[in-house]
């Protein structure tokens, strides 16, 4: 059971990650910022694959990339949006959604399914996630879910979580069709180009920016590489419903980043409700 080590290593570093985004995003564009992490992550992860030797290619694995790229494309530019225009510990939980749509995405790709355990576990991530986003006196109880579709960061974020719940399992599938660590670089390299070209046709100044940033970008790409290389791992032990839900105990670190870094009001009330999506995690794994 060694992949739940790596599962919580990726939740931990993918904490972090968002957290050194959003910090970047207070003067870097986002579609800069975008393409420098995801090229520096791309160099990171095609280094250690040409150390441990380039792997042989299934026949499942460049549609799979091509499907994750540009579903990543997509999310990436929704999350960097968020992360700029809403608070840490408000937006990425949403993101907890991904298990409960993944119920029905990897049954589809990937034929996998969770156990009446795992439902139970879902079913409390939700209600954390009602918690999280309840008024904090009185209100109806709707107000959770108008708040959703009133605030646009945390819509997006549910919009990214949707989009993690596909692009998850063709991630799987990118690393059954060559490993934990050539496979992503691909991607990266996908992602990160399509950033940069976005940068050069919005004439976003992107050489001033690479040559002030570029030791952020490598620090946060870095973050990134290794984070893809512990859920990587875990992949290969373990079903993607499950190590995503465990991945996403990096709410809860979040919630700590906001508090610690971003000084965020309403860290006890949403603490409390990323607790209880800890909870539903923590059984769909036992379980």
């Amino acid at each position: 059971m060694v992949w739940y080590i790596f599962a919580i290593l990726g939740a931990l570093l993918n904490a972090t990650y968002f957290m050194l985004s959003k910090k970047s995003l207070e003067k870097i564009d986002q579609y800069v910022l975008a393409s420098g992490v995801f090229l520096s992550s791309s160099m990171v992860l095609i280094s250690i694959a040409i150390i441990n030797g380039i792997p042989q290619i299934g026949p499942g694995f460049y549609y799979s990339v091509l499907a994750t790229g540009v579903l990543n494309v997509i999310a990436a530019t929704l999350y960097y949006r968020a992360l700029k225009i809403t608070d840490l510990s408000l937006s990425v939980p949403m993101i907890s959604f991904t298990p409960l749509f993944l119920i029905f995405t990897s049954f589809i790709i990937l034929g996998e399914f969770p156990t009446m355990h795992g439902m139970l576990g879902i079913f409390l991530i939700i209600t954390g996630s009602y918690i999280l986003n309840s008024t904090r006196v009185g209100g109806d109880l709707l107000d959770p879910f108008k708040n959703i579709f009133k605030n646009t960061g945390v819509f997006y974020m549910l919009i990214v979580a949707f989009l993690f719940s596909i692009s998850a399992n063709f991630d799987k599938l990118v690393v059954n069709n060559s490993d934990p660590y050539f496979g992503s670089s691909i991607v990266f390299s996908l992602i990160g180009g399509s950033f940069f070209m976005i940068s050069i046709i919005k004439n976003r100044g992107i050489k001033v920016s690479y040559r002030k940033n570029f030791h952020m970008f490598f620090l946060i790409g870095l973050i990134l590489a290794l984070e893809a290389m512990a859920i990587n791992i875990a992949f290969t032990m373990q079903i993607v419903p499950y190590v995503i839900s465990l991945k996403r105990l990096s709410i809860l670190f979040s919630v700590f980043y906001g508090s610690l870094i971003f000084f965020e009001s309403g860290i006890l009330q949403r603490s409390t409700g990323a607790s209880i999506m800890v909870m539903g995690m923590v059984l769909i794994i036992l379980y």
